[in-house]
């Protein structure tokens, strides 16, 4: 879906989400739905992306959360906002 991202990023964010959706990184799909198919509710949501920002140095603007029910939307958000330089990204 997105090629901006580094194999290594993408990694990162499925580590992350599949983390807090008490998930094994490996039944994540790009395609998958966060809340219909992985059972994420929007506090699980709300910590992913409050991770996703800590740890890779993006922002990611709280009007978008609605819009990132995908992995694959996850992935596109991270790459339109931008990577900075976080310690361990």
């Amino acid at each position: 879906m997105t090629q901006g991202i580094a194999d290594g990023v993408r990694d990162k964010i499925r580590e992350i989400i599949a983390n807090e959706l008490e998930l094994d990184p490996s039944e994540l799909t790009e395609s998958g739905h966060l809340v219909d198919d992985f059972d994420a509710d929007s506090l699980s949501l709300i910590t992913v992306v409050a991770r996703i920002e800590k740890e890779l140095g993006v922002v990611i603007p709280r009007d978008e959360l609605p819009n990132l029910s995908t992995l694959g939307l996850v992935f596109s958000a991270v790459d339109r906002y931008g990577i900075g330089q976080a310690d361990n990204a």
